[in-house]
């Protein structure tokens, strides 16, 4: 074998060698995520769903909130809480996600930024229902103009999502009927908002830099999430 042929099997084995270690630890990183509470649990349950599953936008709006939700609803946060459980949440669910390809990423990070106008809703006690949490999120992430209309797509008695961004000029944003809408789908059209929004910067992000070093960007979202909640600071 010669020099050459060498050099390239040494760089094949060497990338082989670093994908395995970086599906050991993106493995590791979901079993922690995943035993660390319910809420990791119920992340990688999401994460694992097959990507052609049926879904709609409010259905997975609805589920994230429930991944973050504690099973105990008493527990007192500080603002430091919140901070340290959104880097923390963070990191691990970038890890995780990165196991779900390009899907379960864009998952992740939409969880992050559910998890944290959760918090900051359980921080200051405002004692909304998961279904309230979502629509709130709705309106965070600018598919719906308000919480009333949001609330009304998630029970069925108004406008879906889709329907509205069809109908307001961001049509290449949905590609199919809401029926026939997959996890895949609803994923990547919650994504393609942030492309046709003026100065927009959520949903997610898809920066490397906002999951593994989330602070700048968790500082950004939850002063979003305390505006569209209302919170006042005196």
């Amino acid at each position: 074998m010669g020099l050459k042929d060498r050099i390239a099997s040494e760089r094949a084995r060497v990338s082989a060698e670093a994908s395995r270690l970086a599906g050991a630890a993106a493995a590791a990183a979901t079993d922690k995520i995943a035993g660390s509470d319910s809420a990791g649990a119920r992340l990688i349950a999401i994460i694992r769903m097959d990507d052609d599953q049926a879904l709609t936008i409010e259905s997975l709006l609805v589920l994230l909130v429930d991944a973050v939700n504690s099973d105990d609803p008493t527990r007192e946060l500080t603002d430091d809480d919140v901070k340290k459980a959104a880097k923390r949440r963070g990191r691990l669910a970038g890890t995780a996600g990165a196991l779900g390809g390009p899907v379960g990423l864009n998952i992740a990070s939409l969880y992050c930024e559910a998890e944290i106008l959760c918090d900051v809703a359980e921080r200051h006690r405002l004692r909304l229902a998961d279904e309230e949490l979502a629509a709130h999120l709705m309106v965070l992430w600018n598919l719906m103009p308000d919480v009333s209309s949001a609330t009304a797509a998630i029970d069925g008695t108004g406008q879906s999502v889709v329907a509205r961004i069809a109908s307001h000029a961001h049509a290449k944003v949905v590609t199919k009927p809401r029926e026939e809408m997959t996890k895949r789908d609803v994923v990547r059209t919650i994504w393609r908002l942030r492309n046709v929004m003026e100065d927009v910067e959520m949903p997610g992000s898809d920066r490397y830099r906002d999951a593994f070093a989330p602070g700048k960007r968790v500082k950004a979202v939850t002063q979003a999430a305390e505006h569209q909640l209302g919170v006042v600071r005196g």
